[in-house]
């Protein structure tokens, strides 16, 4: 199973990153502005990315 379909399967998870300070501030600006949390914008990016290429299993 690829780790596309494992993600899926099994739904939310947390996620642990490390950024700098000017980083995160802005983030949590953003957010106030936005009126969403964070974990919002980061969704919200995340889903700006392109898809990534189906792996093919032998």
């Amino acid at each position: 199973m690829n780790m596309y379909l494992l993600c899926r399967h099994y739904g939310k998870k947390g996620l642990h990153i490390r950024i700098s300070e000017r980083r995160l501030n802005k983030l949590r600006l953003l957010a106030v502005e936005k009126d969403k949390t964070i974990t919002q914008i980061i969704e919200d990016l995340i889903d700006t990315l392109p898809e990534p290429r189906k792996i093919q299993s032998d």
